[in-house]
């Protein structure tokens, strides 16, 4: 279909879509090029703008997947920036990691599913990230997920086996991914940087 007036959508749901709409890849290509749109089982589906926190743990996390890839040669990359998971899916996550094997992606657009893709939880997109997102990359293939919590100061750390998604433990402070050895994180020390860049709130007079 042309995209003519397109229909913009926000994920009000509780569970992820159980039909296909009727957008498709060369719908979404005809947007405005960044414009805060993801395309979701053939919905295009509208992002509002992150809140300065979100901002904040993205950027220390772009950092430390800035030393993986360093260190393997693999390759990070983070919001804006298209994934295409099928003709009626491109999604744009927060932050997207590849390993060398599949450097080979990474085209036009990422064309596939990548190692690892991290979400930040903001309340815009908390209930997508959860739920939607979450069966998306489950069903694409996508091997590691993270879903982080800035309110909570929590990470959950999801590893793909037999098409479902398995909460993996850390060990104490520290969470190392069974599958991409150059990646690992210390959590105490990620949120008391998270907390250190935040500006201090004036107390309520």
């Amino acid at each position: 279909m042309s995209i003519g007036s397109p229909h913009f959508e926000e994920f009000k749901g509780f569970t992820p879509y159980s039909t296909v709409g009727p957008y498709r890849a060369k719908d979404y290509d005809s947007l405005e090029e960044g414009a805060p749109y993801e395309l979701i089982r053939g919905r295009l589906i509208m992002s509002p703008s992150p809140l300065p926190i979100h901002q904040t743990v993205l950027r220390i996390l772009s950092r430390k997947f800035g030393d993986f890839e360093e260190s393997a040669d693999g390759l990070c990359y983070i919001a804006p920036i298209d994934v295409v998971l099928s003709n009626d899916t491109i999604v744009q996550p927060d932050l997207l990691y590849l390993s060398e094997r599949r450097r080979d992606l990474v085209k036009k657009r990422i064309e596939g599913p990548p190692d690892l893709i991290v979400e930040i939880l903001s309340p815009g997109t908390g209930r997508r990230d959860k739920t939607e997102k979450l069966d998306l990359y489950a069903k694409y293939g996508v091997a590691e997920y993270w879903i982080v919590d800035p309110a909570m100061q929590a990470f959950e750390f999801l590893l793909l086996e037999n098409g479902k998604y398995v909460v993996q433990q850390q060990s104490g402070d520290r969470y190392q991914s069974p599958r991409l050895p150059e990646v690992t994180i210390d959590l105490a020390a990620f949120w008391a940087e998270v907390e250190r860049r935040l500006p201090k709130q004036k107390p309520t007079p």
